[in-house]
């Protein structure tokens, strides 16, 4: 019988490839999940974030309320089962994403300062907020925009641009994933500078940011990606 080929070392399955994991994303939201969505019910009238998901899920027939937060989990799972990855959660890796969340906000903040538009970002991100708004509206509402926006522009956006392009038309991975994070950033930055707030610097500046949280989602992965969201909305309500 002829030897099987050596096909290599497998893959270590380190702390890096691991924050990917669906699974571990999953688990790593599903608490800023929970409190915005039963936070929400407790002081938003009309919770802000999952607005534009709901219309996005009525057009294709979904009118649970709660549609929203369950899109989310069904999409990780489903990524979970077709990668085929362990059913094992690390306590470890949980702590070490949101260590890295909080890092990764370090990048936002002096890009931020160096474009002095945090008073601009500040009236876009809070127009809804009003300046004597409670701790706890502005905690709910920093982990909404954090989860849904990142859901919206990075897991469904980014995924699909690269399912289309890369697994079925078979582009080049790197150029695709390139232009994947440099339109969906432009879209982000629509996104928050339409209407009255409109301000040409700080489109400028939103964009940029969907450039730097597209770069994370790629590279760090979806939970890591959310939890930098999440901090850099807690640093501009909290601190600014």
């Amino acid at each position: 019988m002829a030897a099987k080929p050596y096909a290599g070392p497998k893959p270590i399955d380190n702390y890096f490839r691991q924050t990917i994991h669906p699974l571990h994303c999953l688990v790593f939201i599903l608490p800023l999940l929970l409190f915005f969505h039963v936070g929400g019910a407790y002081c938003l009238a009309h919770p802000l974030a999952p607005i534009d998901v709901n219309r996005y899920l009525r057009f294709l027939g979904g009118t649970i309320a709660y549609l929203p937060p369950l899109a989310i989990v069904m999409v990780l799972l489903a990524q979970h089962l077709v990668r085929r990855d362990p059913w094992r959660i690390r306590p470890m890796v949980l702590l070490g994403m949101g260590v890295e969340a909080v890092l990764h906000v370090i990048p936002l903040i002096v890009i931020g300062h160096l474009m002095h538009r945090l008073v601009a970002f500040r009236a876009a991100a809070g127009a809804a907020t009003q300046p004597d708004a409670g701790v706890l509206r502005q905690l709910v509402e920093a982990a909404g925009a954090g989860i849904y926006e990142e859901f919206l522009f990075r897991l469904v956006a980014i995924t699909l641009i690269m399912l289309l392009f890369v697994d079925v038309l078979g582009l080049p991975r790197g150029l695709v994933a390139v232009a994947a994070i440099l339109i969906c950033a432009v879209f982000f930055g629509l996104y928050h500078v339409g209407g009255e707030h409109y301000d040409r610097g700080n489109f400028i500046f939103q964009t940029m940011a969907g450039v730097y949280l597209g770069a994370v989602f790629l590279l760090r992965g979806f939970g890591v990606a959310v939890g930098s969201h999440v901090m850099w909305n807690v640093y501009v309500y909290m601190l600014t």
